[in-house]
Formats: C-alpha cells, sequence, structure tokens
C-alpha cells in the first residue's frame, strides 16, 4: 500500500545547539510476520537512498541503504550498538532510547526519544517523530 511519510527529527548536540532536519516522502507499506514495514527512496545531492522502518510492538529499526548504510534500533530503556558505514570509514553508534511511543492505528506514529554518541567523535540528543498515513 503506496503511504506518505513525515519525519521530523530534532538533533541536540552536547552544547545544546539544535538542529531540525525535515523529511517528506512517499513510500510502500505491508506486513509481514505480525509486523510492519515501510520502505521509501529519497535523494540528497544526487545520491540516492533506501530507507526501511520496521515497526514491532515496542521495537523500532531503521535500516538505510544507499552512500550512508547503517541499521539502527529503538527499544525503551535499552542501549543498542550498530555499525554506520560511511565514504569516510565505519563509525559505532551507541543508541539508547529513553523514551519510544508507537501508535499504530489507522495512521502510524512514532515518537522516539535518543541519546546517540558516536564513539569518541560526538555526544547528543535526538528526537524523532514519524508519521506515516494514507
Amino acid at each position: 500500500m503506496e503511504v506518505k511519510i513525515n519525519i521530523h527529527t530534532i538533533q541536540y548536540n552536547e552544547y545544546g545547539e539544535r538542529n531540525d532536519i525535515k523529511v517528506k516522502a512517499t513510500g510502500t507499506l505491508y506486513e509481514k510476520r505480525d509486523n510492519t514495514y515501510v520502505v521509501y527512496k529519497e535523494k540528497e545531492d544526487g545520491k540516492e537512498t533506501t530507507t526501511s522502518i520496521k515497526i514491532e510492538n515496542d521495537k523500532v529499526t531503521i535500516k538505510r541503504f544507499g552512500e550512508i548504510n547503517s541499521t539502527m534500533a529503538f527499544k525503551a530503556d535499552q542501549t543498542i550498538n550498530s555499525n554506520y558505514a560511511t565514504p569516510q570509514g565505519m563509525f559505532i553508534v551507541e543508541t539508547k532510547t529513553t523514551n519510544l511511543n508507537i501508535k499504530n492505528e489507522k495512521n502510524i506514529i512514532i515518537d522516539i526519544d535518543y541519546n546517540i554518541e558516536i564513539i569518541d567523535m560526538f555526544k547528543g540528543r535526538n528526537k524523532i517523530k514519524i508519521n506515516i498515513y494514507q
């Protein structure tokens, strides 16, 4: 099923500086083994990235394929390490999810609040709001 996806990410670095990122896309939603998946493509600087969002009862996994390859998983009160591959090399990203709220009804609304650390490079806090609708 074709869906519209609005994603608003607010990033705070360790100095309290704020960065807002908004993405609007059209994608495909499907169900598989009691999980919901949403897949969409976005272009930036002429390079295409495919993003897959897996929605479980208590966990959200976001995978990106393209110039940057990453898998980030979010589960409330859990710290999860993942790899983040860029043209500059591989980084280990640690995410500690402080809040995860999934409302999977006619529209799907996901709120994720997490602390992020790219080992030895960056510390911050991100808030992501994902709205998926027809």
